[in-house]
């Protein structure tokens, strides 16, 4: 466990070579804000092809790297291909490469969400996105809308560094 967290945080130190907007999300994963490093290190998808050459190169580690315009796309990108690979999720293609997956692939949906969505005959984040508001609401309270937003890459979340309070 220690050595765990030691090497999330070299890894998480790499990635503060490109971005001061750096958020941890959970022990050995973070979002990265790099729209501001552009002009210095190349697209979304070259700066996370560099950081995962050097996580590579400096601790031995392999990294899969999700880059998109939103927080939920990218966790899903990264957990799109495993293991050492980038895949981009952009404006242009995330409802061909996202829709057809099935909805529990979504962050905030878990295995009860998705049970439930299930008896519903929701069951790929495409029929996700297609659900009426109302219903969503009234099956998952207010967690509903968020997912229904995420879904259709309406999220808006900021990613704040771990020095930033959240509202």
């Amino acid at each position: 466990y220690d050595q765990y967290l030691k090497y999330s945080e070299l890894a998480r130190n790499i990635y503060q070579r490109y971005t001061d907007q750096v958020e941890p999300f959970g022990l050995d994963e973070s979002w990265l804000d790099v729209g501001g490093s552009a002009g210095l290190f190349g697209d979304g998808k070259q700066i996370a092809d560099a950081l995962r050459r050097r996580v590579r190169g400096e601790l031995g580690l392999t990294v899969s790297v999700g880059v998109s315009f939103n927080k939920v796309f990218a966790k899903l990108g990264s957990d799109y291909k495993k293991p050492d690979a980038t895949t981009v999720i952009s404006r242009e293609n995330w409802r061909q490469l996202l829709w057809p997956l099935p909805a529990g692939a979504m962050l905030y949906v878990g295995g009860a969400a998705q049970k439930l969505l299930h008896q519903y005959g929701v069951d790929t984040l495409g029929q996700l996105a297609a659900c009426k508001p109302e219903m969503l609401e009234t099956l998952m309270g207010k967690m509903g809308p968020q997912l229904l937003a995420c879904a259709n890459g309406e999220d808006q979340d900021p990613v704040r560094s771990r020095y930033e309070a959240e509202p």
